[in-house]
């Protein structure tokens, strides 16, 4: 079953509606999330195949090096101020 976290608090200010992002999660909070289509100009939320397609885009690398040295780094689906891990 994926995990779903809470998009609340100083967190909250990061959230920009549905979409999918990329998340790091400590004590099972959020400390930080990016939307991939704020560093994938291309990314397409509505194509949910395409996450499959540019989860191994090299331009995610530095995205993903600062998020993992937050915390433990999750894809998932923003929607209604939750974080869904896929």
């Amino acid at each position: 079953m994926p995990s779903v976290f809470k998009v609340e608090g100083a967190i909250a200010e990061q959230y920009h509606g549905c979409g999918y992002a990329l998340a790091a999660v400590t004590g099972g909070e959020i400390i930080a999330l990016v939307y991939l289509r704020d560093v994938l100009e291309e990314f397409d939320d509505e194509d949910a195949e395409s996450v499959q397609a540019v989860i191994n885009d090299e331009r995610l690398g530095p995205t993903v090096r600062y998020l993992s040295g937050l915390g433990e780094v999750f894809v998932g689906m923003c929607s209604c101020y939750e974080f869904v891990e896929l």
